[in-house]
């Protein structure tokens, strides 16, 4: 296991407090030389003192991880760019966020310290990515309702039955006339259910409305008084996407999906068969398993079409695109399109150094008909190399770092100065152009 060293949080944490080394070492039971050494770096930061710190100052272990800083340092470059400012290396940047995370804060986009700025879907984003992306009340509680309804062929039937027992809802199967997955009429007291829904999705869209009435307070106490949701639409969305969260939880709930995962290798094929759900539902939930004491593969997970627009994009590690430029075209989820039906492995590198297993398919929405064209998406499902081993989709791919193919976070932020793909220069380095393209008469 590597060592984790945060003597810059630790610092940053004393000044904001206004305490001074020997005072903060008085609190920590620790001497003051010791302490020192932990600001400078000169010593890793051990489980107790970890723990003590938590305790002190009031913080989540989160707070330590090295993660954290890459995130904010990737925001700061973005920031950097869009507003023309000084280059500045990563290393710089991240030692900046880490040393003076308040600062890092205001100098990011005004989308961060003002809500008219970002919108609901930003903050929303960064709320699952502050909990990575796991909330441990809703999971226990869909994994409990799971177990009570029992397998697929029993469990949607007895979902009605608890609507209709407990409120006094009646649901409609197959209903012909609606256009969205589900609609719930308050007058009639009837959930309409699209007529052509799965097993699966038909109980996904019960527990999804099952959350708002029976777990309502608990809906309010996760997104009440949360920085990351400080709009009402926010708060709202943050809600629709926890009865989402509650859904998946029913429909695959936490251990035996998880043990099914770890025993087939995460092949995602075999899951989303034994699971009933769609590939990108598999996806989806594999980047949600980081239950403490029983966490699978810390994986994240985007979706995105043809043109590069993210729509989705969850994960439980940390792994940072551009927010305001489009994606690397070198990224293996652009190739997926190219491949329909078949996954794409990339074994990646980012400019910071770290190395990505990546996977990848091609997937589409439903169809409407002649002359309406369904909706096509590349679902992308990635994680450290070092964890590649462990998935069967690392089979006969070289996984050395060496080897890698170099992508980046964005044109504007990448700081790859030959790039046979760059689009344009970096912020800041206007002298950089693109290679050059030989054009023929």
């Amino acid at each position: 296991m590597s060592k984790l060293y945060a003597g810059a949080r630790i610092n940053a944490l004393r000044r904001t407090h206004q305490l001074t080394q020997s005072a903060l070492a008085d609190k920590l039971d620790l001497s003051t030389s010791y302490l020192n050494q932990l600001e400078n770096d000169g010593r890793p930061l051990t489980a107790t003192v970890l723990l003590q710190l938590m305790k002190v100052f009031d913080v989540e272990a989160s707070y330590f991880s090295p993660d954290r800083g890459t995130a904010t340092a990737t925001r700061l470059a973005e920031t950097l760019a869009m507003n023309q400012g000084p280059t500045m290396s990563m290393d710089d940047l991240l030692d900046f966020a880490d040393r003076f995370p308040q600062l890092a804060q205001h100098i990011i986009q005004p989308a961060e310290v003002d809500p008219t700025h970002s919108s609901a879907h930003d903050f929303v984003r960064d709320y699952f990515a502050t909990h990575k992306n796991y909330i441990d009340s809703l999971d226990r509680l869909g994994e409990e309702l799971a177990t009570a309804i029992g397998q697929p062929g029993l469990r949607v039937t007895r979902l009605a039955q608890l609507l209709d027992a407990e409120y006094n809802i009646t649901v409609r199967f197959r209903a012909p006339d609606i256009t969205g997955r589900r609609h719930f009429d308050p007058q009639s007291r009837q959930i309409l259910l699209r007529q052509d829904l799965s097993e699966a999705q038909q109980c996904f869209q019960l527990a999804e409305e099952l959350t708002f009435l029976a777990h309502a307070e608990l809906l309010d106490t996760l997104t009440t008084d949360q920085p990351d949701l400080p709009s009402e639409a926010a708060i709202r969305l943050a809600k629709v996407g926890l009865s989402q969260y509650f859904a998946a939880a029913v429909v695959m709930p936490y251990t035996r999906f998880l043990e099914f995962a770890q025993d087939k290798h995460y092949d995602i094929e075999l899951i989303s068969e034994a699971f009933g759900v769609s590939f990108e539902s598999a996806c989806h939930r594999l980047s949600t398993l980081q239950r403490s004491g029983a966490s699978g593969v810390p994986f994240f997970f985007v979706r995105s079409d043809r043109a590069g627009n993210i729509s989705k994009r969850q994960s439980a590690a940390t792994f940072h695109f551009s927010r305001t430029d489009g994606t690397c075209p070198l990224w293996a989820l652009h190739r997926a399109f190219e491949r329909q039906g078949n996954i794409t492995r990339q074994v990646a590198r980012m400019p910071d150094g770290r190395t990505y297993l990546w996977l990848a398919r091609a997937v589409k929405g439903r169809t409407h008909g002649f002359g309406y064209p369904a909706a096509e998406f590349a679902i992308g499902l990635g994680c450290d190399i070092s964890e590649a081993p462990g998935l069967v989709y690392s089979q006969g791919l070289n996984l050395d770092p060496e080897s890698a193919a170099e992508i980046g976070p964005g044109c504007r932020i990448c700081p790859r100065e030959n790039c046979v793909q760059r689009a344009f220069p970096p912020s800041g380095q206007e002298s950089i152009r693109p290679a050059p393209v030989q054009l023929l008469n």
